[in-house]
C-alpha cells in the first residue's frame, strides 16, 4: 500500500514538474515573440502578418503577404532567400508560400469565368489578360485540359494596369452575356461588344498582385503552388497528378 502510495506521489511529482516545464517553455516562446515582432516593427515599421518558429533550430519564420524571411531568435541576423531541406530536396518556404496563397484565395467569392470539366479531378486558378500571347496558347488547350478532368478558373490580371485598354477588355468580356464565349472571341483576337457592369475586374487584378502574380499567365494549383507562364496541357496535367499523389 505504502509503495503504491509512493508510486502514485512520484508520478504526480513528474507530471507537475512537466506541466510547470511546459508553462515555463510557453512564457519563454511568448516573450521572444514579442521581442521579435517588436523589433520588426521598428526596422520595417510593420508588424508581420506572422511569426512562428521555423524547422531549424533558433530561427523564426515571419511572413509579410506571401514573402517568407526568417529571424534569428535574437533578432540579430534576418535571412532572406529559399530554405530547403538537405534530404527531402523540398523548398520550406515555397511550402510556406503556397499556404499563404490558398487561404488568401479561399477568403471569398472571386467571381471567376470557370470552364469546367465533365468528370473533375482537378481545379486550376488562372490569373489572365485579354492581350497575352501566351494566355491566348493556354486558352486553346483549355478544352483537352478539361478532357483530362482539370477544371479552369479564370480570374482577370491586365499587366497594364488599371483603366488600361486591357482592363477595359475584361470589363467588357466579364460582363457579356456569354462571357465564356466573349472571353474565347477575345483571346482569338475578336472584337467583343462593349459593355459595363458592376464587375470584379479590380478585385481580381489586386488579388492578383497580393498572391505573387508579376506576369501571365499564372497558373494556381489546389495546393497552393504559383507555376508562371504557359504549359502544354499534357505536361500539366502529369504535374497536377504527381502533385495530388503527395497529398
Amino acid at each position: 500500500m505504502i509503495k503504491k502510495t509512493l508510486m502514485g506521489l512520484s508520478l504526480s511529482a513528474v507530471l507537475l514538474s512537466v506541466f510547470v516545464s511546459n508553462v515555463s517553455m510557453a512564457k519563454a516562446d511568448n516573450a521572444v515573440l514579442t521581442t521579435l515582432k517588436a523589433k520588426l516593427k521598428t526596422t520595417f515599421k510593420s508588424e508581420p502578418d506572422s511569426i512562428k518558429e521555423s524547422v531549424v533550430p533558433g530561427m523564426y519564420e515571419v511572413i509579410y503577404g506571401t514573402e517568407v524571411v526568417y529571424l534569428s531568435s535574437d533578432g540579430k541576423y534576418f535571412l532572406s532567400g529559399n530554405l530547403i531541406d538537405m534530404q527531402t530536396r523540398e523548398n520550406v518556404s515555397d511550402r510556406a508560400k503556397q499556404s499563404i496563397r490558398q487561404t488568401i484565395l479561399a477568403r471569398k467569392d472571386n467571381k471567376p469565368v470557370i470552364f469546367k470539366a465533365k468528370n473533375e479531378k482537378h481545379k486550376l486558378t488562372v490569373f489572365t489578360d485579354i492581350d497575352c500571347p501566351y494566355c491566348a496558347k493556354l486558352h486553346r488547350e483549355v478544352p483537352a485540359l478539361n478532357d483530362k478532368g482539370i477544371t479552369i478558373e479564370y480570374l482577370m490580371f491586365p499587366r497594364a494596369g488599371l483603366n488600361s485598354p486591357s482592363f477595359t477588355k475584361a470589363v467588357s468580356m466579364w460582363c457579356a452575356d456569354d462571357n465564356k464565349q466573349a472571353m474565347t472571341d477575345a483571346k482569338e483576337r475578336k472584337p467583343i461588344a462593349d459593355k459595363s457592369c458592376d464587375n470584379p475586374i479590380k478585385d481580381q487584378y489586386l488579388l492578383g498582385q497580393e498572391v505573387g502574380v508579376t506576369g501571365t499567365p499564372a497558373l494556381i494549383t489546389s495546393t497552393g503552388k504559383l507555376i508562371p507562364g504557359y504549359m502544354p496541357a499534357d505536361r500539366l496535367a502529369a504535374m497536377l497528378e504527381a502533385e495530388a499523389k503527395k497529398k
